[in-house]
């Protein structure tokens, strides 16, 4: 006679929450036989206070989550302890409670709820941070000077092009705002040492491409409770971006002849409700360039300006010296794209662009792709198209670190793009 004839191993058998190892000890047989047995019956094991398909599960704002499940027993307390352990928390942190009602043979419905003892904590540390006033002291101190631009410079014509990217102004760790502020203020410092270079020996340097490739503001609502880890709330970002960008262009714009803003948007600056955006448009990143434009609209000595802002569409485009210069934020490669690295995620969607020409035009077409996002600086040269991702300009995610153990130094990319070379005197700024 088998054992599979034994109506009580049987029982055993199907109580999806006995381990193979309880069952085996019991019945004194092997793990593997155990194993084989349900296989060979189709039950599959669940740990007390898994959770499983058909299983319903709630989430509610104030913390509170629950669990609805058909199961062969009556849970207990344990059960919902070891749920709420599965999920990383401690459940000395919740109010739990069970209900169980039976139904049919074997059969109940059982839910556990847990509610948090303390609340999910609704108070902001307020830092005091004023990102244009530090900006303003930055400027007064200010000790590095640059020879004055004549446009009596000898060689062929020629842009000098920068990215400001990635800067996530908001964040509070590894020195915060105040940190990031300065640190932007250095970079537009070393670009204006670096175009001094340049012309020493010999760029022409008439026009200045300045790329935004988005992720400007840290934001408030992109992940759940973020607000409470920021050091500016939204307005003080916006406020403070604005102040980046302008200052970035009244220390760069006067020494060229002709200035273009290519603009794009991220994923940081979405306007989202309940973690969805509203719309493609909605973006504090662009919002902030716009603000820019609107202000310098008025100033009769910023009026060889070129703006390209994005609005719905994920990339924008701008030709310099004949080339198509082409910018994406970068999180548009998670949408239909495969590829296991950044370089392969970003060939991928430019042959998505590269197909739909007819639709997409120049974005797919591009002679140098500039993205971002990913905040590693890397390049490949694709044959007719230069890939360059940039680095960020933020404090860097101690998470991320310690998670990946792999950080990149903040960093601002520029390179030079003339009628012969659509990429050359490429200098990392940091």
């Amino acid at each position: 006679m088998s054992l599979l004839d034994d109506a009580l191993y049987m029982v055993d058998l199907n109580d999806r929450e006995l381990t193979a190892v309880a069952i085996a000890s019991k019945w004194n047989l092997g793990n593997s036989t155990v194993k084989d047995h349900r296989k060979k019956i189709g039950v599959v094991h669940i740990a007390p206070g898994a959770t499983m398909p058909g299983d319903t599960n709630e989430d509610s704002s104030d913390g509170s989550k629950s669990v609805t499940a058909v199961r062969s027993r009556p849970i207990t307390l344990d059960d919902a302890r070891a749920w709420i352990r599965s999920s990383g928390d401690k459940p000395e942190d919740y109010t739990l409670s069970i209900k169980s009602i039976a139904y049919g043979l074997d059969m109940f419905s059982n839910k556990m709820s847990a509610t948090p003892k303390h609340g999910i904590n609704t108070e902001r540390t307020e830092y005091g941070i004023d990102p244009v006033g530090i900006l303003a002291q930055l400027r007064l101190e200010s000790s590095i000077t640059v020879g004055p631009y004549t446009f009596e410079i000898d060689g062929d014509s020629s842009a000098f092009c920068i990215t400001i990217n990635d800067v996530q102004l908001g964040q509070s760790y590894n020195g915060g705002s105040a940190a990031t502020i300065a640190n932007f203020y250095r970079f537009v410092e070393l670009a204006k040492e670096r175009i001094y270079e340049l012309r020493l020996i010999g760029r022409k340097l008439e026009g200045l491409v300045i790329v935004i490739g988005g992720d400007l503001v840290e934001g408030c609502v992109i992940y759940p409770n973020q607000s409470f880890s920021l050091d500016l709330d939204r307005k003080q970002q916006i406020e403070g971006v604005v102040a980046l960008i302008l200052h970035a262009l009244d220390s760069l714009a006067p020494l060229f002849e002709w200035v273009k803003v290519l603009a794009c948007k991220g994923n940081h600056g979405e306007h989202r409700i309940n973690g969805k955006m509203t719309t493609l448009a909605d973006n504090d990143d662009t919002h902030c360039v716009e603000m820019a434009k609107l202000a310098l609209a008025r100033d009769p000595n910023m009026q060889h300006i070129e703006w390209i802002i994005a609005e719905e569409e994920a990339a924008v485009w701008t030709e310099v010296h004949g080339w198509t210069l082409v910018t994406t934020h970068g999180d548009v490669f998670a949408k239909g794209v495969s590829g296991a690295t950044t370089e392969r995620k970003a060939h991928a969607w430019f042959k998505n662009m590269a197909a739909a020409v007819k639709r997409f035009g120049r974005i797919g077409q591009a002679d140098v792709l500039i993205t971002h996002h990913f905040h590693h600086g890397e390049g490949k040269d694709w044959g007719d198209t230069l890939w360059r991702q940039t680095p960020s300009q933020d404090r860097g995610s101690p998470g991320f670190s310690q998670a990946s153990g792999t950080y990149s130094e903040p960093g601002m990319l520029t390179w030079v793009m003339t009628p012969t070379s659509r990429y050359k005197d490429e200098a990392v700024l940091v």
